[in-house]
């Protein structure tokens, strides 16, 4: 029996482990999202370009106060161009990374990332991002997802971790190896610990999901990487049977609760 699909997302493709990191619902960490030299590359480009560079409370809106960092400028040849480049690795289906990412995205709508560099004394006060992103304008989304990719090496900077949920007591902080990335909930209030030494570069994007209901989504995701896991043969690996088991119990669950 034939598992492949016809938007070209294959269930049969060898890309995607069967265990993935989870730390709560709708967080997931995301390691070596981009491969390393294209993280390379863009902060290459970014030192070799250094006037680029905007304040960043630019774009904070009513969180301007919150915010001390650095930003590509939004008409910069430069941002457009690291965009592109990230894009183009999310959609490149072969890689496993941007399987999975597709995986828990469903993503209808990937906005143009913005890059940012945060330096000693800098950070974000907690804060939540726009429902509407780019709003009146070709670009608009429904921001159902905030994703973070962090560009610097984690030991280059002090500081600087990125909290989701950051109003709730068991907040977990995220500080990622250059290329990995966070992807979360948009309505999680978060915030960026303030960089104590070093610089921290990242980029951001939001992105509007086919599927907007979070728990259906999240639904979705776990179905996938179930159908997944059993095209690649896995009932060859004895371990695998209780991963599936919980997964489907999961989604059986979560299926139970939509209909009360």
């Amino acid at each position: 029996m034939s598992l492949a699909r016809r938007d070209g997302l294959g269930y049969g493709a060898r890309h995607l482990a069967w265990r993935e990191p989870n730390t709560m619902p709708y967080v997931y960490p995301i390691p070596n999202l981009l491969p390393p030299e294209l993280v390379t590359e863009i902060r290459n480009r970014l030192e070799a370009e250094p006037d680029n560079w905007v304040d960043g409370a630019q774009t904070a809106g009513r969180e301007a106060s919150k915010k001390n960092n650095q930003e590509l400028a939004a008409d910069s040849a430069l941002r457009v161009q690291v965009s592109d480049a990230i894009t183009t690795v999310l959609r490149d289906y072969q890689r496993r990374e941007s399987l999975l990412f597709t995986f828990l995205a469903a993503p209808a709508k990937i906005g143009t990332f913005l890059v940012s560099s945060t330096e000693t004394g800098g950070g974000y006060g907690d804060h939540m991002d726009n429902n509407v992103m780019s709003k009146g304008t070709s670009e608009e989304l429904r921001s159902d997802l905030s994703m973070t990719i962090f560009l610097s090496d984690p030991e280059s900077y002090q500081g600087g971790e990125l909290v989701i949920d950051s109003d709730m007591t068991f907040a977990p902080s995220f500080k990622m190896p250059a290329g990995g990335a966070v992807l979360y909930a948009t309505n999680s209030i978060h915030r960026v610990n303030p960089v104590t030494a070093g610089k921290r570069v990242v980029a951001v994007t939001w992105i509007q999901s086919e599927i907007a209901d979070p728990f259906m989504r999240q639904m979705n995701a776990d179905l996938l990487q179930c159908l997944n896991a059993v095209s690649q043969n896995a009932e060859q690996i004895p371990q695998l049977a209780n991963f599936l088991t919980l997964k489907l119990e999961k989604v059986r669950g979560n299926l139970q609760k939509r209909q009360r």
